[in-house]
């Protein structure tokens, strides 16, 4: 017959395995930053945006400046970054299921978006444009594009996408499966839809290499959205990192130095004034 003290020290011997099980997986965690200064590499999201990310399609080797801003970033800290393609409708999935550890692209910092990833400080501002056929005199302010029989394209899970959900009531939204921003101008250029909704840059880039579309708020662009880097919430230690080290490149002026090698891209950025303490 078992005893009450067998039981006992049966019961003390599984609560203590228990306990020091709890403890040992405790010690193995790693937070994300850990794992990056203990393995030397960081998987990093990019998706395709010139100027900020973009591929060559001969060499296959990336460039933009957000691809030179990580770089630079972790090279301080002999770090390599590995980039991995994504987009602008799965980069949040991507970062939960652990696919990358940090979205170094221009992703819009949303209200919906922070519900499910962390940002970083914003780093640019930048607006929306519309992109009509030219001669299609239909449109003059937004509230002319938000009519029934309208058709608005976007690209899924752009900042685009989610400022015309939105807003536009009456208008049919023409949503297209793609990470190419410029895909949204192409279905205007094409007839399939009247407007495209999409980021000031993606529409001015597009327009000037397509002289049969116009920008309607070229000089005005509208709905100004701060721009940052996205990582998973619990991730505290490694969005400090990163926002510490973008906050030194913007002070010491290297983000402007690797900005300026590329196009202009119709992007703002926050400047204080500094002055002496009295």
């Amino acid at each position: 017959m078992t005893t009450r003290r067998g039981v006992f020290k049966t019961l003390v011997g599984v609560l203590l395995g228990t306990a020091l099980a709890v403890t040992a997986g405790a010690a193995s965690a790693q937070t994300s930053m850990e794992k990056m200064l203990k393995d030397k590499t960081l998987r990093v999201g990019w998706i395709m945006s010139p100027p900020g990310s973009q591929k060559d399609p001969r060499s296959g080797q990336l460039g933009g400046y957000y691809i030179d801003m990580v770089t630079f970033i972790l090279e301080q800290v002999n770090v390599k970054p590995e980039f991995i393609e994504t987009k602008w409708g799965t980069f949040a999935a991507g970062l939960h299921s652990k696919q990358f550890d940090l979205v170094a692209a221009g992703t819009f910092a949303s209200i919906p978006r922070a519900a499910s990833v962390a940002f970083t400080r914003p780093i640019f501002y930048l607006g929306y444009g519309a992109t009509v056929r030219k001669g299609d005199t239909r449109f003059k302010t937004l509230a002319d594009i938000d009519q029934t029989g309208i058709k608005v394209s976007v690209v899924q899970g752009s900042g685009g996408h989610e400022y015309a959900r939105r807003n536009f009531k009456n208008a049919q939204l023409v949503i297209l499966g793609t990470a190419d921003l410029s895909a949204s101008l192409t279905e205007v250029q094409a007839g399939r839809a009247d407007v495209a909704v999409e980021d000031a840059w993606a529409t001015r880039r597009y327009v000037q290499q397509h002289p049969q579309l116009v920008d309607l708020f070229a000089d005005a662009p509208y709905n100004l959205q701060p721009i940052g880097w996205a990582l998973r919430i619990e991730d505290h230690e490694l969005r400090h990192f990163f926002e510490t080290s973008l906050e030194w490149m913007r002070i010491n002026g290297k983000l402007e130095e690797l900005v300026k090698k590329y196009p202009a891209s119709g992007r703002y950025v926050a400047k204080e004034v500094y002055r002496p303490i009295e």
